[in-house]
């Protein structure tokens, strides 16, 4: 993987997961001021738009680095053993995590909406945590180099 498809899903992972860090803490966490309003924060609407917006970049992302380096490290077993056991994790993550995201805007029952959404906020919790771990063995691989 070059520094540019590094560095577009380091930027897609820092926009799709912080948007919707934010927008599940004002979604799920925040009251309303007002008694009578929609959302539970001004700018919640607007943070939504923006997740729903960027996500198409990590799903970008991802397929950009997928032969270059997902797809050498499945073929390899994790090429010279040093691979890094995260991820597996993020694949198996992936495909719930983006296939739920896009049912979630579709679907018209609701109680099929509360099924994609407690997947989506399962499987996006686990990508973010494991991307996150994944990271810190890139760091320490570097580290130990030195």
């Amino acid at each position: 993987m070059n520094r540019w498809e590094a560095g577009t899903l380091y930027v897609a992972n820092l926009l799709v997961g912080g948007t919707g860090i934010v927008y599940a803490l004002m979604r799920y966490l925040m009251e309303p001021a007002d008694e009578w309003a929609v959302v539970n924060h001004p700018w919640q609407p607007h943070v939504q738009h923006l997740h729903i917006l960027v996500a198409p970049l990590l799903v970008f992302a991802c397929g950009l680095i997928w032969r270059g380096h997902v797809a050498n490290k499945l073929r390899n077993g994790n090429g010279n053993g040093n691979g890094r056991r995260s991820g597996p994790g993020l694949l198996l993550a992936l495909a719930p995590m983006v296939a739920s995201g896009y049912l979630i805007q579709t679907t018209v029952a609701e109680s099929w909406r509360q099924v994609w959404t407690v997947l989506h906020l399962v499987s996006s919790g686990i990508w973010v945590v494991v991307f996150v771990g994944h990271l810190r063995g890139q760091l320490m691989e570097r580290i130990r180099a030195r």
